[in-house]
């Protein structure tokens, strides 16, 4: 795994980042402050340099070469752009809440969809840039681990894993990759815990490992369940119907960006076509195509908030292999484009 040291400088909130070329922003890096050393620091140590003391409740902690655990619940006071350089890497980004705001009329409903995941693949050395909210909590924890050895170092076989990762490991696929999951309820308390230390002295790197090995283990199985949701056998015909359209309604958050055939589907499921859309409608309110544009714009608005990629490369994540579809979608659920949405909330966080 490489995860290279971590530097950051201070920007002016004027600044248009979303603009600046990545050629322009290694220019400002002449004189960065070093955040977080990695390779240079011990097993079973914090990872933390002189310009962390910036960010109260940030650790970042390597378990060895090969795993690193980050747990942010740091507020940012003044725009700052991280820089470092990452390759051969999957990293797993737990999300505490996301939240949607709607309104209807000049009423602001604000909804909680709980917990969510991003899973970032990196097969080749790649230098990245983050440009955190400011006055916002961040309030994540991500699992880093070398990309490579993934499989061998749990003892997993790989013929149960999502195909687009299978592509990565063979070298298939060297461009980074990201996808967004959104998370059972079940799976509050493991992110919740992270951020409270309940231990401290010698017992840190037992809890420290232990945490990491929970997280690591999760977002594996989430994969593997996109794997086993997309290419299921049909379900129990016996299963009552309500079941059978919450079924739907789990394998469709895994699968948005690219749902199955509604013919696939109904077999899977052991449902008629017809009966899939009225129940799916009445119990969610929504048609099914409307359920998954609505998660694609919600997990586009995570990666936005991210500002690690182009506006074209998130798009393609959640589905989207034309550009103007995915602007004329986020447009038509948000009220402005992706470009615009992102910079509006960068003015808010500001």
């Amino acid at each position: 795994m490489i995860y290279g040291d971590e530097y950051l400088v201070d920007v002016s909130s004027d600044e248009d980042l979303e603009d600046i070329s990545r050629r322009e922003l290694s220019k400002w890096f002449g004189h960065a402050e070093r955040l977080t050393h990695f390779s240079s620091s011990p097993d079973f140590g914090p990872t933390l340099d002189h310009a962390a003391s910036r960010f109260e409740g940030l650790l970042c902690y390597r378990i060895n070469k090969d795993r690193l655990i980050e747990i942010n619940d740091a507020v940012v006071r003044s725009p700052v752009v991280i820089r470092n350089r990452v390759g051969d890497v999957i990293s797993f980004q737990f999300v505490s809440t996301v939240k949607r705001s709607e309104f209807l009329g000049k009423r602001k409903n604000v909804h909680d969809l709980g917990p969510a995941l991003i899973v970032s693949v990196v097969p080749e050395p790649e230098t990245t840039y983050r440009v955190p909210k400011t006055n916002t909590p961040i309030r994540h924890v991500v699992v880093h681990a070398t990309l490579s050895t993934l499989l061998e170092q749990v003892g997993e076989d790989r013929c149960g894993y999502p195909g687009w990762l299978l592509d990565c490991l063979d070298g298939k696929h060297v461009k980074p990759r990201q996808r967004v999951f959104f998370l059972e309820d079940v799976h509050r308390d493991s992110i919740w815990s992270s951020f409270h230390l309940p231990v401290s002295g010698s017992l840190l790197r037992h809890w420290m490992s232990a945490k990491y090995d929970e997280l690591l283990c999760i977002g594996l199985q989430i994969l593997k369940n996109s794997r086993i949701r997309a290419d299921a056998e049909p379900v129990d015909l016996n299963l009552p119907y309500g079941e059978k359209i919450r079924r739907a309604r789990a394998i469709l958050s895994m699968e948005y960006a690219n749902p199955p055939p509604l013919p696939k589907l109904a077999r899977q499921l052991g449902i008629s076509e017809t009966r899939l859309k009225s129940g799916f409608k009445a119990m969610n309110g929504t048609t099914i195509m409307q359920f998954c544009i609505s998660n694609r714009i919600e997990a586009a608005k995570i990666l936005l908030k991210e500002n690690r990629q182009s506006i074209s490369d998130i798009g393609t994540v959640v589905g989207y292999e034309d550009h103007s579809a995915f602007s004329r979608a986020f447009r038509r659920y948000s009220g402005q484009s992706p470009k615009e949405w992102r910079r509006l909330h960068r003015e808010q966080a500001d």
